[in-house]
């Protein structure tokens, strides 16, 4: 079995891949940068049994992180665990993408593995949305070739902007905005920056259509909060919450096999 495992600022999701390529578990831990690879593997031992995995199958292990000083401690976790050598997604991984950015060192882990997924099932022109600490569009086009990236500001980024800058405005769990027109601070404030969300990715599909001169743009989402800026948007987009775990499941058997 493999285990794929993807730190992001606020998160790590980890995932585990049967031999016939099948995802049989998947879980989602906070980040922590204060905890020990002692400590994570404690936790990660802990969502195994959870979760009914027989640890002695476990092989092999890819990581993707955006977090550095937690890509150490996860990895000695895993390797106390399993007696395994973790695979890192960075410079000098095969990954089989044509990417044309100026420094192809500032392309995030995810980015990486979210774009190795996409296109195992989908052919440009893409845009690809992750809805994470921060929002991130990646643009592929026509001759699949990754040509650059939007960075937003998260939706939990943005709402804790307003309620930290702007003082008479309370903190706000995110929710679903009942109307258009907020009538109070929290109604007011998710509706916002959830519609305020939707808009910019429908305002960007049309944007990065006009610039790839194409009326044929595929939209592809993960993140945890996909779910909930979906349904507010008028564009068609496929909702993949996977994407970045099996973008490392074939970034694994690239490299093991290369």
């Amino acid at each position: 079995m493999l285990l794929a495992v993807d730190i992001g600022n606020s998160s790590i999701d980890i995932g585990v891949f049967a031999e016939d390529d099948s995802l049989i578990m998947k879980s989602k831990i906070s980040t922590d940068r204060a905890k020990s690879a002692d400590e994570y593997a404690v936790l990660f031992q802990g969502i195994f049994l959870l979760n009914g995995v027989d640890t002695k199958n476990i092989t092999g292990s890819i990581l993707s992180s955006v977090v550095p000083p937690i890509t150490i401690a996860v990895s000695s976790a895993i390797r106390s665990l399993f007696g395994i050598r973790t695979l890192e997604v960075g410079p000098g991984i095969k990954t089989g993408l044509n990417i044309k950015i100026d420094s192809q060192t500032e392309l995030g882990a995810d980015i990486v593995a979210n774009a190795v997924s996409a296109l195992g099932s989908d052919d440009g022109p893409l845009m690809i949305i992750d809805f994470g600490t921060a929002t991130t569009l990646t643009v592929i086009d026509a001759k699949n070739t990754l040509t650059g990236v939007i960075i937003a500001p998260g939706v939990r980024v943005s709402l804790d902007a307003l309620s930290m800058q702007a003082s008479e405005l309370p903190d706000v769990s995110i929710a679903m905005p009942k109307r258009l027109i907020g009538k109070n601070s929290r109604e007011s404030m998710n509706s916002g920056v959830l519609n305020g969300h939707a808009l910019m990715m429908d305002g960007f599909f049309r944007k990065i259509s006009d610039e790839l001169l194409t009326d044929d743009l595929h939209v592809i989402a993960t993140g945890g909060l996909a779910d909930t800026i979906l349904p507010l948007c008028e564009t068609s987009i496929r909702y993949v919450p996977d994407l970045t775990l099996e973008g490392l499941r074939i970034l694994y058997y690239k490299n093991i096999f290369k």
